[in-house]
C-alpha cells in the first residue's frame, strides 16, 4: 500500500512543483542534425511491474538488468530466452519503498567466473535507508550475499581493473569496492555531488548514472541538471573534482551517461525523455526524444564485443507518466 502511495505521491509534486506532463516536457525543435533511430531491443509489461533500471553485458553477448520494483536481476540470452539470474531482499517492511537501482558485471575468466553485482535503495517513509540497501553479490551458481559496508546505492559501473564504484544520491557520495576486497568503501563525497530535495521527494537526489571516462568518473547529479568530473589518481583514490555541464534544460534528472571508445559523452534525462550528445564545448544536442520511444530513460551504457557498436538505453518509463512504456532500446553507432 505504501508503494502505490508514494508513486502518487510523487506524481502529484511533480504537477505541484509547476512541471506539466507534455509530449516530451522539452521543445521538439532543439533536436539536432544528429538524431537516431531507436531499435526496441524488449518490451516489458508495466500492468506487472516490469520497470527495467540498470544494464550491464558479458563477453558472450548476454545482456543483464534490473527490475526496479520487483528486485529481479534478469539476463537476456543472445537467442533471446530471458531468465531471471537473482531475486534481491525485497518487501522487508511495509514502510519502505526497495527498488533494485543499478546492474554490473565483472568477469573473472570463464564463465564460471562471471559475478553480477546489483544496488538495491530501500527507502522508508521518514526517509531514512533500511536494511535491505546495499550492493550484492551475485555468482554463477545463483548465491547471493551483500557485500559488507556498501550502502543504498544507485548507479553503478566498473573500471578497466574490475574496480566497482556506487553512487548514493542520498548522501552525494560515490563508493567503491575495490577488486579483490570484500567490503565497500567511502571514495569521494563533495556538495557538487549531492541534492537538495528540491523535488519535493522527500528525500536528497544527488549523485546517480556514472560512467567511467579513461582515468576519470562521470558523475550526473540528478537535482542540480548536473554532471560531474572525477579524476582517478595512479593510486586509485579520487582526485579534482569539476563541472563538466550545469543547469541546462535538457539535464533535469539526468540519470544515465555513457561514453563511447572514441570519447562522445551521451547523457539521459528521465524526466525530459531524451537522449542527448555532450558537445566539446559543452553543448548538449538531442537525438533522440519521445517521439522515437523514449519516455522515462534511466540507464545508459555501450555494449561490448558484438554489441559493442551499439548504445543501450534502458527506458523505465515509471513514477510520474501516466501511461507507461517500460522497453529496452538500443542505436547503432560509429565508436
Amino acid at each position: 500500500m505504501f508503494r502505490k502511495s508514494l508513486i502518487v505521491v510523487l506524481a502529484l509534486l511533480m504537477v505541484a512543483s509547476g512541471f506539466a506532463f507534455s509530449e516530451t516536457g522539452y521543445a521538439k525543435d532543439t533536436k539536432g542534425n544528429h538524431a537516431m533511430e531507436l531499435e526496441l531491443v524488449r518490451e516489458f509489461d508495466a500492468a506487472l511491474g516490469e520497470f527495467p533500471k540498470g544494464i550491464a553485458f558479458d563477453r558472450d553477448g548476454n545482456i543483464y538488468f534490473g527490475m526496479q520494483m520487483l528486485g529481479q536481476v534478469r539476463k537476456l540470452a543472445p537467442d533471446g530466452t530471458e531468465t531471471v539470474v537473482a531475486q534481491l531482499p525485497f518487501f522487508g517492511a511495509d514502510d519502505a519503498l526497495d527498488m533494485l537501482t543499478g546492474v554490473a558485471v565483472v568477469e573473472h575468466g570463464g564463465r564460471e567466473n562471471t559475478v553480477v553485482y546489483a544496488t538495491v535503495a530501500e527507502i522508508t517513509t521518514a526517509g531514512d535507508t533500511g536494511p535491505n540497501s546495499g550492493v550484492y553479490r551475485i555468482l554463477s551458481d545463483g548465491s547471493v550475499s551483500r557485500v559488507p559496508g556498501s550502502v543504498a546505492g544507485n548507479g553503478i559501473t566498473v573500471d578497466r581493473k574490475k574496480n566497482l564504484y556506487i553512487s548514493d544520491s542520498l548522501t552525494g557520495s560515490i563508493w567503491r569496492v575495490r577488486h579483490g576486497a570484500d567490503g565497500a568503501e567511502l571514495w569521494a563525497q563533495d556538495p557538487l555531488l549531492a541534492g537538495d530535495g528540491s523535488l519535493g521527494f522527500g528525500v536528497n537526489l544527488g549523485a546517480g548514472g556514472l560512467a567511467v571516462d579513461g582515468r576519470s568518473l562521470l558523475v550526473t547529479v540528478e537535482e542540480k541538471s548536473r554532471v560531474v568530473r572525477i579524476d582517478i589518481k595512479k593510486d586509485g583514490s579520487a582526485g579534482q573534482m569539476a563541472v563538466v555541464l550545469e543547469s541546462h534544460p535538457a539535464l533535469y534528472m539526468c540519470e544515465g551517461i555513457a561514453v563511447s571508445r572514441r570519447g562522445a559523452t551521451y547523457v539521459s534525462s528521465w524526466f525530459n525523455s531524451t537522449l542527448s550528445l555532450v558537445g566539446d564545448d559543452g553543448s548538449l544536442e538531442i537525438i533522440a526524444d519521445q517521439e522515437d520511444g523514449l519516455l522515462g530513460p534511466v540507464t545508459l551504457a555501450f555494449g561490448t564485443g558484438r554489441l559493442g557498436k551499439y548504445l543501450y538505453v534502458v527506458n523505465q518509463s515509471g513514477f510520474i507518466f501516466p501511461d507507461p512504456k517500460p522497453a529496452l532500446y538500443r542505436i547503432k553507432l560509429n565508436r
